[in-house]
């Protein structure tokens, strides 16, 4: 017999009752090591479940059978519907498990609303790691020019647009994702001083150098996208370009999140091939709810500064 009380106490000490999303269960992290192929989160008014190993008929339904009988008893008015989602193998698998979905599916997250899908695609429109990310974002985009690379749905800018952005530049090779991020805007009532770029960024530094300097840039590549990106081979492309982009006081926000690159790695990375224009700031604490006995493994999001050096040097 599988345990998962482990899953059953998250779900008691989740904050359900703020109605907004978050990680209740963060397998991933491997601090239950019998259970780190589960992740499990909260998508208002949804429960969303994630394998990344096979799970025989007989163990989920088990599963999610204690997890909704939990929720009717404990938190029916916040929790009316649950999803699965088979991660491993070629083709994720989703499925409604209980209730119904809204349409459009919108979810919270501090000032913020972004629109979300659990059933169609392997990606539900929003991070919830990345909180930290945002909320870093948010607290340092008072009157900045902010660059967003590889924006997806474009989070950040509204995070940004929130925390009071001058402008930012969303670019992202994916229309259909720039698309939503058009939508996730005028949900959060910004329609000026956004623009959606739908170019290949390693192709597109021309653009970017005329629009520059910029404040704020943020780089949260994927770790893997077939035919476009490959984070090992490619993230150094962009590093060797940013210094074209900054002023004196630019902060950057850059991100890894593969557990392959350790965070020395990642560091070392950067400083090769960013010739000493930027430096090391901080480490982003995880979001809440992202247990991780290996930080190394987990997501990186280190923000950095333009080095003083570099801005003597600048000539404009």
């Amino acid at each position: 017999m599988h345990n998962f009380s482990p899953l059953i106490s998250a779900l008691e000490n989740a904050p359900l009752a703020a109605n907004e999303l978050c990680r209740v269960f963060h397998g991933r992290g491997h601090s239950v090591e019998h259970l780190s192929h589960l992740n499990l989160d909260f998508y208002p008014p949804s429960l969303f479940l994630v394998s990344y190993a096979e799970i025989d008929d007989a163990t989920i339904s088990a599963l999610t059978e204690q997890l909704w009988l939990w929720v009717q008893k404990h938190a029916s008015d916040h929790i009316t519907a649950m999803v699965y989602q088979q991660r491993a193998g070629l083709q994720t698998k989703n499925m409604l498990l209980q209730g119904e979905l809204p349409t459009p599916h919108t979810v919270k997250e501090g000032p913020s609303e972004f629109i979300v899908d659990l059933m169609s695609r392997q990606n539900t429109g929003i991070f919830p790691d990345m909180r930290s990310g945002r909320e870093f974002v948010y607290n340092n985009s008072q009157h900045a020019k902010v660059l967003n690379l590889f924006s997806y749905t474009c989070g950040f800018s509204v995070s940004a647009m929130q925390g009071g952005a001058y402008s930012v530049i969303n670019m992202d090779m994916n229309k259909g994702v720039l698309r939503t991020g058009k939508q996730n805007h005028q949900l959060n009532g910004f329609e000026r001083g956004v623009s959606f770029l739908p170019h290949d960024i390693l192709k597109s530094f021309g653009k970017l150098k005329k629009a520059a300097p910029f404040d704020l840039i943020i780089v949260d590549p994927p770790s893997f996208q077939k035919g476009s990106f490959i984070l090992t081979k490619d993230y150094q492309k962009v590093l060797r370009r940013l210094p074209e982009l900054l002023n004196s006081s630019s902060q950057l926000l850059l991100c890894a999140n593969s557990p392959e690159l350790s965070e020395h790695a990642f560091k070392a990375l950067i400083a090769e091939h960013t010739q000493g224009a930027i430096e090391f700031v901080e480490r982003l604490a995880p979001t809440a709810g992202f247990i991780e006995i290996d930080s190394d493994r987990s997501l990186k999001a280190l923000v950095y500064k333009t080095s003083a050096t570099h801005g003597l040097n600048e000539t404009e």
